[in-house]
Formats: structure tokens, sequence, C-alpha cells
């Protein structure tokens, strides 16, 4: 079984429990940008599983465990307001519905194993584009919000992950012609930036619209 749909399997029980809130609670785009948000986490914890077997580094093991917490808090919130992500529960390690995501796990994972210092970077950028992408996330839901909140948590950690990535850089020899990432690496991730950001900005357009 693999690791994401265990999670989701151990996190069901929970929300049978404590019941579920209406999906109405949140936005059209502010339920697909949480859909997005735990593709995004799942992309960070498959690939540091991959690099942690690849190199050994110790930040990759520790990490993953932490991106598998991550995906479980979102789990939680979707259940909570009653959204259906079982699509993305199904899914196998490497594999997302998302398309945009699913060729951006390709192209980090053969920028990342090239070498240590490659994969290092690789999660040095997940983790500055996991941080953009939750600040868009959280300007599309309410700052009273249990998902404003989970997403505000998410933000503080992926800012310690970075920290620990850009130790381990500072010490960790780059290749002797360590090779610029590929201009498809990061379209992809300005990508889903812009993407984010274009539901933050209808969202705000909305605002008035809405009741909160």
């Amino acid at each position: 079984m693999n690791r994401f749909k265990t999670l989701a399997i151990l996190l069901a029980a929970t929300l049978a429990a404590a019941g579920s809130a209406r999906a109405d609670t949140y936005t059209p785009e502010a339920i697909g940008t949480l859909r997005y948000m735990i593709e995004e986490e799942k992309l960070a914890g498959d690939l540091y599983e991959v690099f942690y077997s690849q190199t050994g580094l110790m930040p990759f093991g520790n990490i993953m465990r932490s991106e598998d917490q991550h995906v479980s808090m979102l789990l939680a919130e979707a259940g909570s307001a009653g959204i259906d992500v079982s699509d993305l529960t199904a899914l196998a390690k490497g594999s997302f519905q998302n398309m945009a995501i699913q060729s951006l796990y390709a192209s980090l994972l053969a920028r990342g194993s090239r070498s240590s210092y490659d994969a290092l970077a690789v999660g040095r950028d997940i983790e500055i584009l996991d941080m953009a992408d939750l600040d868009a996330a959280m300007t599309g839901v309410p700052s009273t919000s249990s998902l404003y909140s989970t997403y505000t948590s998410l933000q503080w950690a992926s800012g310690k992950h970075l920290n620990a990535f850009n130790n381990f850089l500072a010490t960790t020899p780059a290749p002797a012609a360590a090779p610029v990432p590929e201009p498809e690496s990061y379209a992809l991730m300005l990508a889903g930036l812009a993407g984010l950001g274009t539901i933050a900005r209808r969202r705000k357009a909305r605002a008035p619209e809405q009741p909160w």
C-alpha cells in the first residue's frame, strides 16, 4: 500500500467520528486551490522519498515525513468541508491528477537525480514554490477559517524546510559544472504560481459579494 493511501485510510476514521461541514463552506476557486495544494504537498513528499533513497541525506527523510503530515492536514480540511478527494487519495506514488504537477514532478525528479547537490537544490526550490503558493491560497479563504490556519502552519513549516535545505547546500560540494535548471522546470513552477495568482485575483474581485 502506498504511503499516501495509508494516510488517507487513517484519516478516514477520524473524519467519520468528527463529522463534516458543508462543501459550500468555500468557493469553487478555493476548493480547486485546496486540491492543487494537496497534490503539491504530495509532489514534495514523493520526490523527497526518492531523493532520500538515492542520497541518504537526512533532510529528505525528515522532511518527507513532515510532508506526509501536511497532506494529512489538508485531507482533514477537505473532509471537514465535505469535499470529495478520493480521486487524490487513490493516486500512486509519483502520480498526479493535475498534469502541470505531473510534468513538474518528472522534470524535478530528473534534475534532482543528477547529484546530492541537485537534489538539495530541488528541495530548496520546491519549498520556495510551496511558500508562494500557500501565500496565494490564503487570499482565497476567510482568515477566520480552519483552512486559513492550516495554510499558515504549512507555510511556517515550509520556511523551516527551506532553511534546512539551504544549510545542507552550503556544505555540499556542487558538481564541477553545475547545470542550470531546465527552463521548463521554472516555467512549470511559474505556471503554478500564475494559476494560483489568477485564483487570488478573482477572489479579491469577488470580495464584496461574499458574506465574509
